[in-house]
């Protein structure tokens, strides 16, 4: 190949420059949380040394004879057990979790966590029996699993008092099962558009919500399921049974963060540890919520109750 020197020279830099790339954001993440807790207190260039040269440190281990050894013991892992996980647990709780008290007022406690009970453990229960039994068993114990939670939280649940887009706002069952299995995800998708489509920019597509939830959420956790059986064909290796554990110790630390996440206080400014709680306003989006919130505090109203004539200029949910 002519100008094989150069190309080798370009190819290796190019992968240089790829992993550099990469650990800008990564390093610079976890600098703004630093910034955001101790900022006043120490400066930026600072906590980027100090980031900087901890993460030298560290990765002096993969430059020893057995380096690339260990590197893929922790990476494979790392990427297959940690990472699809976090992923996993993003798309399936940001359409759970997110503005949860606004389904719990329109459908009651009972309902929605068997409605959950019933996504989550049918995941659970279909990996299980597939990997245990067979595919098609694993698919009928899966999906029979959340059927059946499914009608039992449409039996059990109160009929919202707040609209449903379309068809589901026609009978009290549609409106129960849209309020259960699309609002968190629907409502998300609202008030992201308040910022993402600004100006010309896209609308994030009403799809969006449906198609994380229920086909991008099972895909991935099925491919997790897929780490453990690789895992029996190396667990004699210490360096995988290392790398293994190093990944679950990681699982342990974002479910703890998501069940118990005041642990976590300590990383945030005091003035900021209440950003995330909202009050129960059902179809209203985040903009309207904290347009409200400023015009409260300039008029010194403090911190009262949304009336129902409010609630009655709530916007429609799509």
């Amino acid at each position: 190949m002519p100008g094989a020197n150069f190309w080798s020279v370009l190819f290796f830099l190019t992968l240089m420059l790829l992993g550099i790339s990469s650990t800008y954001p990564m390093l610079d993440v976890i600098a703004t949380g630093i910034m955001d807790r101790f900022g006043h207190k120490v400066s930026k260039p600072w906590i980027s040394t100090g980031l900087v040269t901890s993460a030298f440190l560290i990765s002096l281990m993969y430059c020893t004879r057995f380096g690339y050894y260990l590197l893929d013991g922790v990476d494979r892992w790392i990427n297959k057990l940690a990472l699809v996980f976090v992923v996993w647990a993003e798309m399936s709780l940001s359409t759970t979790v997110y503005r949860y008290t606004d389904i719990l007022g329109q459908t009651g406690k009972p309902a929605y966590f068997l409605w959950n009970a019933g996504y989550f453990g049918g995941q659970i229960l279909g990996v299980a029996v597939g990997h245990g039994v067979s595919a098609p068993a694993g698919a009928g114990a899966g999906f029979g699993c959340f059927v059946v939670f499914t009608g039992v939280a449409l039996l059990i649940a109160k009929t919202p008092d707040a609209e449903a887009p379309g068809l589901f706002n026609r009978n009290a069952f549609f409106k129960r099962f849209w309020f259960l299995a699309f609002y968190s995800g629907n409502q998300l998708r609202r008030d992201l558009n308040v910022i993402v489509a600004a100006g010309k920019n896209w609308n994030i597509p009403a799809l969006w919500g449906p198609l994380l939830r229920y086909i991008s959420s099972p895909i991935l956790f099925i491919v997790y399921s897929f780490a453990y059986p690789e895992f029996e064909t190396l667990k004699d290796d210490p360096v995988y049974i290392f790398g293994f554990i190093l990944a679950h110790i990681c699982l342990v630390a974002m479910v703890v963060s998501v069940i118990a996440p005041r642990f976590f206080d300590v990383f945030v400014p005091v003035d900021r540890r209440d950003d995330g709680v909202r009050e129960y306003a059902p179809n209203v989006t985040e903009g309207l919520l904290d347009a409200e919130a400023i015009e409260r505090s300039e008029s010194g109203s403090g911190d009262e109750k949304r009336s129902s004539s409010d609630n009655a200029k709530a916007d429609k949910p799509l």
